[in-house]
């Protein structure tokens, strides 16, 4: 395995002339590699900090680029990076791992398959049921009649983290614990 030096390019359009939707990391690559006076040596595809969705709304996103060797990172960060006709602020990234959650008790860093203890919800910090089948007391609320994610909640749910007991559900950046 040989390490990849990955940096972090703000800025980047999300919609270009000629492209359909979000430019892919074949896009952006090629854009790189056709305009770019100095020739990186990638380790990968670059990739958008976000999902499709995230991003369908805003006109600019983050890229992330991989690169084969420290000395290309650097050249990017000092001298920025210029993607579809737009110089683009970089800085090196580090990858973060997400903290675990269990499905069945909302406990850190460990699974369902083995959790032995009692089961809790992400969304309402009921001890009743689990985050994957939370629904809405209201009988005429529809918003589980069709299929959402895990953590997913209607306008009637009173919200209750389980790790910090403040109101919003599991996994809000606005958590403490989280």
């Amino acid at each position: 395995d040989q390490a990849w030096y990955q940096v972090l390019v703000n800025g980047v359009s999300t919609r270009v002339h000629d492209v359909e939707g979000l430019p892919s990391g074949m896009e952006i690559l090629a854009d790189l590699n056709e305009f770019s006076s100095h020739k990186y040596d990638w380790a990968s595809q670059p990739r958008w900090l976000g999902s499709a969705n995230d991003l369908e709304h805003k006109t600019r996103g983050s890229v992330i680029l991989a690169f084969k060797t420290e000395a290309d990172a650097l050249h990017a960060i000092e001298h920025s990076v210029c993607v579809f006709g737009q110089l683009c602020s970089a800085r090196r990234f580090e990858d973060v791992p997400r903290l675990r959650t269990c499905d069945n008790c909302c406990g850190l860093d460990h699974t369902a398959r083995i959790c032995t203890k009692p089961k809790r919800c992400g969304v309402c910090g009921s001890n009743d049921h689990t985050t994957s089948s939370h629904s809405c007391d209201q009988m005429e609320c529809e918003f589980y009649s069709t299929s959402r994610p895990a953590g997913s909640h209607c306008e009637h749910t009173k919200l209750k983290c389980p790790h910090c007991k403040e109101e919003h559900a599991m996994r809000d950046p606005k958590c403490a614990v989280w």
